[in-house]
């Protein structure tokens, strides 16, 4: 696959190095590339982007720094100050870093594993985070003081959850397909619709526009804060993971031919070879929100896509299959592996601009890593 700033890039789907690695020029490329994918030196020049600078090429390269280690992590967020990640040892927890990630600066208690807890977003305005349990309820909690401010009841359980860019507005999804609408500012919830027929399994706003899908497969555009419903798609497989662009114009999709569900045969088959599902199993797509409607499908991952993210024009995606892949939104199919993990890839976080990026993994280990930051590096400005 073919980047404007490599003449090659690694793919485990095209094998074909081996026919041309015959010149130096080549090998070196080879060289810088596979550096580049594990986090080692990138293509000089480079530049490192401040968090609101936009990127005007893609990616060429990246550096890696460990943040955690030891504990199954399942979701992570990211302010303008802060790490804020979803931790399970012996019970679940809240784990607060600054940006730089170095130390924990915080531990606030959540509940004992007898409830997963399924997704998590904060409020980059005051330091709140919010919380959704499959016990059936959320909560939020103050990441200065560790101190509970609510706790909203939801009937079923708290599957999916949606802050808006402003903070105004909270969106819970739950396993029965009820969408309810919160407004933050007093905790009201303004309104509740059955906007699915199966488990809500993914939410994302931009500005005034709601995104949602469900395990059924099936996608749905709303306006925000009418909850009108403006476009739906019923589409095949199940629907684990939605992201907006930064300019809100592209809506990426990821849907999957296995349930997002963790069982013991598929530990199982994993410990052979992590790559269970053929190339076809798992696409995310790129729906074009704007003017004349399109859909662009993406291959490259070989189980369940776990989360999607955007920073600049560059969707980073996370799988079960334990890699974590950039994909070049602008040359379609275009991607490769930003990092290779020794267990599942859960969740992942970006800055919209600037090219930080934080990968959460259910890591056991005292030698694995359960949070990752990487740093993107872009092709510096031409002198």
């Amino acid at each position: 696959m073919d980047w404007p700033s490599l003449s090659i890039v690694l793919s485990p789907e095209r094998p074909i190095l081996s026919e041309v690695l015959s010149s130096g020029r080549l090998r070196l490329l080879f060289l810088t590339a596979f550096l580049a994918s594990c986090g080692g030196a990138a293509l000089p020049p480079h530049t490192t982007l401040a968090s609101d600078q936009r990127a005007t090429s893609p990616s060429i390269g990246q550096r890696s720094t460990i943040l955690g280690r030891d504990s199954l992590t399942y979701h992570v967020a990211l302010t303008p100050k802060r790490i804020i990640s979803v931790e399970l040892t012996s019970r679940f927890a809240l784990v607060i870093r600054d940006r730089a990630g170095i130390s924990p600066q915080k531990r606030i208690d959540l509940a004992k594993a007898d409830y997963d807890i399924l997704d998590l977003v904060a409020n980059p305005h005051n330091g709140q985070v919010y919380v959704a349990s499959s016990a059936g309820w959320v909560r939020s909690y103050d990441v200065v003081s560790g101190e509970r401010r609510s706790e909203w009841r939801m009937g079923s359980s708290a599957t999916a959850l949606a802050i808006s860019d402003d903070a105004r507005w909270l969106v819970i999804g739950t396993a029965t397909g009820v969408l309810c609408l919160r407004r933050l500012r007093d905790g009201a919830q303004l309104q509740c619709v059955a906007g699915h027929q199966a488990r809500v399994s993914a939410l994302e706003i931009s500005g005034e526009t709601l995104a949602s899908g469900d395990w059924a497969g099936s996608l749905a555009v709303w306006s925000l804060p009418s909850l009108r419903e403006e476009h739906r798609v019923n589409g095949t497989g199940f629907l684990s993971a939605l992201a907006w662009s930064p300019t809100g114009e592209t809506l990426a999709v990821a849907r999957n031919r296995r349930r997002p569900k963790r069982t013991p045969e598929l530990n199982k088959a994993e410990k052979e070879n992590p790559r269970v599902d053929p190339i076809d199993a798992n696409v995310i797509e790129l729906h074009s929100m704007k003017g004349q409607r399109s859909v662009v499908s993406l291959k490259g991952h070989h189980s369940v896509v776990s989360a999607l993210a955007w920073t600049n024009t560059d969707l980073i995606s996370t799988s079960w299959d334990r890699t974590v892949r950039i994909w070049n939104t602008r040359l379609g199919n275009a991607s490769r592996v930003l990092l290779r993990l020794p267990h599942l890839a859960s969740d992942v976080a970006s800055a919209r601009f600037g090219g930080e990026v934080i990968v959460t993994s259910w890591a056991p280990g005292p030698k694995s890593p359960s949070l990752t930051k990487v740093r993107l590096l872009y092709q510096a400005p031409q002198q």
